[in-house]
């Protein structure tokens, strides 16, 4: 697969109609929650981003584990700013990317592990980032609208 299979440009585009709702937040409303027991916006942002990171590192090592998951939040306390938080996603689509676009098909086909189950091949994580990407997006959606922040168009980010 490459950066110009139908489905990563697509990918890409949904994660930069992303970056752009992102860019919505005040920097002041970074630690809203919709209800307590939610994420604060700053929390969902990285949430929405890390999980990539996660998933990258799965299908690099030929295994996904749980641990992978827990240890991109050692990254949050050094998000304090959506400056801070875009760059941090900027840069974990980056290297996803570059793996998407440099890794050889053997890497590209080899089985992945993961913690709940099934083995899958690379493409099933990555597609598994986008998807979780679709659903934090909506969740922010609904933070920017509980601001009184219409967010940009979800299909075209204007």
């Amino acid at each position: 697969m490459s950066r110009d299979d139908p489905f990563y440009r697509h990918y890409n585009e949904v994660y930069a109609i992303a970056v752009k709702a992102v860019r919505q937040l005040p920097n002041d409303k970074l630690d809203f929650r919709a209800t307590p027991e939610m994420y604060t916006a700053r929390e969902l942002v990285f949430h929405m981003f890390s999980q990539e990171r996660s998933m990258l590192i799965g299908c690099k090592r030929g295994e996904l584990i749980l641990d992978d998951f827990k240890s991109v939040y050692a990254d949050l306390p050094a998000m304090k700013t959506v400056d801070d938080l875009i760059r941090y996603g900027e840069q974990v689509h980056l290297e996803t990317n570059e793996w998407v676009t440099n890794c050889s098909d053997a890497d590209y086909e080899r089985p992945v592990k993961t913690f709940f189950g099934p083995v899958m091949p690379p493409m099933h994580l990555i597609s598994g980032g986008y998807d979780h990407l679709i659903h934090h997006r909506g969740q922010l959606y609904v933070y920017l609208r509980l601001l009184g922040i219409k967010p940009v168009n979800v299909f075209t980010g204007e």
